[in-house]
């Protein structure tokens, strides 16, 4: 029920709104390997989430269903493999415990409403490392060509990343074993070549577009015009590792060396101090001569972890894609916990803070945050409590732990998505103003602003991107322009404008305390910038 209706929660945020537009403006277009947004040349992503997406549009009609039920069966594709890899590795029980994990990990709920590329790259990736690591086990050539078309798929969908995981991990286990013949094998250059013939559209895209024109002048996502950019450099380089270096100040955000450590601990709720044991345990193991032991999963994590720490550029979604195999290795733990250790003890408390929290939290949204007395909130509410205190009666130990925390979790997820994303989205301005255009008789609709791309979305009109403020050369009737409240300041003193619709915005992604509270929500929206409809 709650990734069901993740499907149907309006696309929300900047970078979602763009992804959406640009599908739907392929699909209307017809420009496949030639990616434009808004007519301009759009080089800041690799094309596979379009292209899924417009195929989506394609079935479906332009609509958020469409546009997030590929990322949605991406997903059913990565809790299969993180299965199938955990039951490679170990056990078909620590298998199943590890799709469950994956299933219920927040960050993989979050990805599949704020869809962008990274839900595509987690599912091809932990299904290429569970196919390349069957190839190695079991020699099965079936494997091996699937692994590589996916290392292909997964640099079509996030760039180089797609092959630095599943390389380190192999890497990580051939030198830790001195499996020299594994790293030396002959077959890596064919899968290669497998690898760069699944991206031959992307790369014929991008060399056309940009390579094959040296004086075009590009213009980038940071709105930085650049004159004669390569875009395959841009994609085999600049894009991944220029922000590892931070050679350009577009990419850097002056975020600290622990970043990520924080966006681990609450992105991988309801499982974070599992997790963090789980990996602690797999580090102290593999020093010990007398286990026998996997390193490809170690490899996927660690060697990018310190990688993405390093980066002059970081943003919490960017750690996502080695998540499947930190679940694997949190299933492991939990299967081999004494429940008498001192390890269990520890859990133990942080598990049952994290449980009271996430039993707290649904109740204190739907009576103080976001009150309701809706029966189709509180039943379910009701309901999943009632389980959880009868599962915490009956049973006991390690499964009294777990089956509490998921009951719990799930109730949060429940609220969150049926009863606080509806409420917080109703002040999206982007999204109200593109209904409110419905209603409207438009012949245009213009506007500079990235987040009003979606009006093409919800508007059932396109928007044109307005490039600055001049608007000389709208000259027709029932001309309109969306603007933010600088623009707006800057409009008004050189136009004559026939009517004005203002809209508050408080964006979903850059959630306060203020804004939360009800007390203090509307004298935020007050204090808050505001979107303006404006009829030229």
């Amino acid at each position: 029920m709650i990734y069901f209706k993740g499907l149907f929660i309006i696309i929300y945020g900047i970078d979602a709104s763009i992804y959406a537009s640009i599908s739907a403006e392929m699909y209307e277009s017809g420009s496949y390997l030639q990616i434009f947004s808004k007519g301009q040349d759009y080089l800041d992503k690799p094309p596979l989430h379009f292209w899924l997406s417009c195929f989506s549009f394609k079935l479906f009609g332009i609509n958020t269903f469409a546009y997030k039920l590929p990322s949605f069966l991406f997903s059913i594709v990565g809790a299969i493999s993180t299965y199938k890899l955990g039951k490679l590795f170990y056990s078909k029980e620590i298998g199943k415990l590890s799709a469950l994990l994956f299933y219920t990990t927040f960050a993989i709920i979050l990805i599949n409403q704020d869809v962008r590329t990274d839900t595509v790259l987690i599912g091809i990736t932990i299904f290429t490392l569970w196919k390349l690591i069957d190839y190695i086990k079991n020699n099965n050539y079936t494997s091996f060509v699937l692994g590589f078309v996916g290392i292909g798929l997964a640099m079509m969908s996030k760039g180089p990343i797609g092959l630095m995981v599943p390389a380190l991990a192999l890497g990580t286990h051939f030198i830790i074993k001195k499996e020299w013949k594994n790293i030396f094998k002959w077959q890596w250059i064919l899968g290669l070549i497998i690898s760069f013939v699944v991206m031959l559209p992307m790369i014929l895209g991008l060399y056309y577009q940009f390579d094959a024109q040296p004086d075009k002048i590009t213009k980038l996502s940071s709105g930085m015009r650049v004159e004669g950019i390569s875009g395959l450099k841009f994609f085999f380089w600049d894009q991944s590792f220029g922000r590892i270096t931070g050679g350009n100040t577009e990419w850097k955000n002056n975020t600290g060396y622990l970043f990520f450590t924080h966006t681990f601990l609450w992105s991988f709720l309801p499982w974070s101090i599992m997790g963090v044991m789980g990996l602690i345990q797999k580090i102290k193991s593999s020093f010990s001569s007398s286990i026998k032991s996997e390193y490809y999963l170690l490899g996927a994590i660690l060697l990018p972890l310190i990688t993405f720490s390093l980066s002059q550029y970081k943003l919490p979604h960017y750690i996502y894609v080695f998540f499947p195999m930190w679940i694997i290795l949190t299933g492991v733990f939990l299967i081999n916990i004494k429940e008498k250790s001192a390890w269990y003890k520890v859990l133990l408390v942080f598990q049952n803070i994290i449980n009271v929290a996430l039993t707290l939290l649904p109740i204190f949204i739907i009576t103080f945050l976001f009150p309701t007395s809706s029966f189709l909130i509180w039943i379910p509410v009701i309901v999943l409590i009632g389980v959880q205190i009868y599962t915490y009666i009956k049973t006991k130990g390690l499964n009294r732990m777990l089956l509490t925390n998921l009951l719990a979790f799930a109730t949060t997820m429940f609220v969150l998505n049926f009863q606080f994303l509806p409420q917080v989205l109703k002040y999206d301005g982007f999204n109200n103003a593109a209904e409110y255009t419905k209603t409207l008789e438009i012949n245009k609709l213009y506007s500079n602003s990235a987040g009003a791309l979606i009006f093409d979305i919800y508007s059932n009109k396109t928007m044109e991107y307005l490039d600055g403020y001049n608007l000389d050369s709208l000259t027709n009737q029932n001309n309109y322009v969306f603007l933010n409240e600088a623009g707006y300041k800057i409009i008004k003193k050189k136009y004559d404008i026939k009517s004005t619709k203002e809209f508050k915005h408080n964006s979903a992604t850059r959630l306060t305390i203020d804004f939360l509270n009800p007390k203090t929500r509307q004298a935020t929206l007050n204090k808050t910038s505001s979107f303006y409809l404006i009829e030229i």
